[in-house]
């Protein structure tokens, strides 16, 4: 298992190094300028998140967004950027949000073409890039490709990475054996997403801005503790961009060449990361979008690109908190471990914060993905397929939670305790390599779609706004 982690790592190294970064930063670069800078509409946008303007869908735009949020607003956001300064250094923070930045136009506009193009299938709402490369593309075998990585991030990324982090959060601080907080979390799961859409959205719109609000004011706490050290730490965000971690090495780390690879791979995880945590390029918000009420698709698509924005802040403040901690340079704290060893300077509740917060991140990233899996077997076998993936995921959820990270690397079996361990770092590792099967065919849908999606907004987007 250690041998095939080492392939997973160099082929996501591959992939999301300068070909990856070349095809987002350039996708995200080319909408922003060509359809007028829609980053300027963003506190439009969140306005208009929570305006019912009494259009079609099967739940409101806020509903929607909160779905996305909460299935974006996830581990990726706080794991997500711990695990990139642990593995790139401080530098890939100030990717992430760059990425995030001209990213905002790419989701803006894979769920603009989302909701344009949705359908009207057994008395809901759908729709996704899946639906818009059938339907206008006319490329069934690239929307069977998507649709196929849209399964498996849901079961790995969804249910397998965020049930694992809820169990390694609570082991670590509470001693919790790991497969009694997988059947907890299998059991929550299953009460929330059996009720559809419908519930999984009511459920989001109240906890998603309960979470955010929480995870903010102990963040900030931490910030403001730290108030003077923030100067050199986004000195150290900023310089590191540059240099990689590499830089912070000594001399081995001060050629040209290490510096360099250091570089592109902070660069490559900050994309990698950003991609991850916003979901922009993913393709997976669309899904949720199409599901809003809306009376226009440009109008959606500017509430779903709103997502970004909460994304982004909650990442910064995340990877400055674990700068101004410093473990970050400590090889053998990873992950949740680094969030806590940042939170904990918070005398009394700094640790349990982090905990709750984590619990419903990931929570709310459960059942988010699990609406994703589902529109996504729907779309492959039919409606019938509804009930069995329900199954399916709750039971991943199970088997993920029990799966704990109490062993180093791959997969440890233990003779006394008959405990099989899962990797933290194997599980990212497969979560980036899902990531190529829907990034790649939802670049190549936004593409073809330029000029399309560049008239609606035209005609549609500022009219919002007269």
């Amino acid at each position: 298992m250690e041998t095939l982690l080492h392939y997973i790592n160099v082929l996501n190294g591959f992939i999301w190094g300068p070909p990856m970064i070349l095809l987002i930063f350039g996708l995200g670069i080319y909408f922003t300028f060509q359809l007028g800078f829609v980053q300027k509409y963003t506190f439009k946008g969140i306005a208009l998140s929570v305006r019912n303007d009494g259009g079609k869908g099967t739940v409101s735009s806020f509903g929607s967004l909160a779905v996305m949020v909460g299935a974006t607003v996830g581990t990726g956001s706080i794991l997500g950027v711990t695990t990139a300064v642990a593995e790139g250094g401080p530098g890939a923070i100030f990717w992430m949000v760059v990425a995030g930045v001209f990213n905002f136009a790419v989701k803006y506009c894979e769920c603009t073409a989302a909701v344009k193009y949705r359908v009207r299938r057994g008395g809901e709402y759908v729709g996704g890039p899946m639906y818009v490369m059938t339907r206008v593309l006319k490329m069934k075998w690239l929307a069977a490709l998507f649709a196929g990585g849209t399964l498996c991030m849901a079961l790995v990324a969804g249910a397998l990475l965020q049930a694992n982090s809820i169990a390694d959060v609570m082991r670590e601080g509470y001693s919790i054996n790991p497969w009694i907080v997988g059947f907890l979390v299998a059991v929550f799961t299953s009460v929330v997403t059996i009720g559809g859409v419908k519930r999984i959205a009511a459920y989001s719109e109240w906890l998603v801005p309960i979470m955010g609000g929480v995870y903010l004011t102990i963040a900030l706490i931490v910030v403001c503790m730290n108030f003077s050290k923030v100067p050199a730490a986004i000195w150290t965000v900023l310089s590191g961009a540059f240099t990689g971690k590499a830089a912070l090495g000594g001399a081995a780390g001060t050629t040209v060449y290490a510096l360099f690879t250091s570089a592109i791979n902070a660069i490559g995880l900050g994309v990698s990361r950003s991609v991850m945590s916003t979901e922009a390029g993913l393709g997976s918000a669309a899904i949720a979008a199409s599901a809003g009420q809306t009376s226009g698709a440009a109008r959606m698509g500017l509430i779903s690109a709103t997502s970004v924005f909460w994304t982004v802040f909650i990442c910064v403040l995340s990877g400055l908190v674990v700068v101004l901690a410093g473990d970050w340079q400590n090889p053998e704290v990873y992950a949740a471990n680094l969030c806590n060893s940042a939170f904990k300077t918070v005398p009394y509740i700094g640790t349990p914060i982090l905990t709750f917060s984590l619990i419903i991140f990931s929570f709310t990233t459960i059942i988010g993905w699990s609406y994703y899996g589902e529109k996504a077997l729907q779309f492959l076998i039919g409606n019938h397929g509804a009930k069995t993936w329900r199954i399916i995921y709750v039971l991943a959820c199970a088997v993920g939670g029990g799966l704990g990270t109490a062993f180093s690397l791959g997969w440890t079996i233990s003779p006394n305790a008959f405990e099989i361990g899962l990797s933290t770092r194997f599980v990212w590792g497969l979560t980036v390599l899902m990531m190529t099967l829907m990034t790649l065919p939802n670049i190549y849908m936004l593409w073809r779609l330029r000029r399309k999606l560049k008239t609606e907004t035209k005609r549609n987007l500022g009219k919002l706004f007269q």
